[in-house]
């Protein structure tokens, strides 16, 4: 039997659903093109100081500032360094009201009834991302002492040393355990090198070659998940 760790953001929920919300509300429009655009060039630039943030080089403010500044303006919107905190505010309380979806809990489901144990590997900051699994009710699936949050062990993923912490803890063999996410860096090169099983989520459609299973979507897993059996 088999253990799974999932990663987390974008993985068991997708941060898009609580930025389009944001979005609308903040800056009052429905234009889904935008939206769409704006949510992209948003990660990407946060993308690019995250590290430097978790390290301590840059405070998260600084970190979030940068990010929508840098990101509006990439789709031609300008904000103020205040009007880019006051969206991060607004963006974290939809992301803490978000619930899991049901093709995931679907997935869960399936996962947590046929393989030995689940977990998370997932990168920030400690309380942040312990919220969003208390909020998401994950402890019904997920067991805690398999939640590998990155902060706690002051290793980032794609850190080889933090797949070693969680197959240490899982207490199995690289072959005997499987890493779902949506980060072809962060989460499927560094666990593949490892001799894990791999299932790439692609939501971008990023130019790489998988070197396992890719999907496009959360409801594709479970049909893959059955090879294991």
């Amino acid at each position: 039997m088999k253990t799974i760790f999932f990663d987390l953001d974008d993985t068991l929920y997708f941060r898009r659903d609580a930025f389009y919300i944001a979005f609308e509300k903040y800056f009052k429009s429905l234009d889904k093109d935008l939206q769409k655009k704006s949510n992209d060039t948003c990660r990407i630039r946060g993308d690019e100081v995250f590290y430097d943030a978790q390290q301590g080089k840059i405070t998260m403010e600084q970190m979030y500032i940068y990010r929508f500044q840098k990101g509006f303006a990439d789709c031609g919107i300008v904000v103020s360094e205040k009007e880019a905190l006051d969206f991060q505010s607004l963006y974290k309380k939809e992301l803490y009201s978000l619930k899991l979806n049901s093709e995931v809990i679907k997935m869960l489901d399936f996962a947590k009834s046929n393989f030995e144990q689940l977990g998370i590997i997932t990168n920030g900051p400690v309380d942040h991302q312990w919220n969003k699994v208390n909020n998401l009710g994950l402890d019904k699936w997920i067991k805690k002492d398999l939640t590998i949050v990155s902060a706690e062990y002051s290793v980032d993923k794609p850190d080889l040393k933090l797949f070693n912490i969680a197959s240490q803890k899982a207490c199995r063999k690289p072959e005997e355990l499987i890493i779902i996410g949506d980060s072809f860096n962060n989460d499927i090169i560094p666990a593949s090198s490892l001799g894990w099983h791999s299932i790439w989520i692609d939501l971008y459609g990023e130019n790489f070659t998988a070197p396992e299973y890719q999907v496009k979507d959360i409801s594709e897993i479970i049909p893959i998940l059955k090879d294991f059996l």
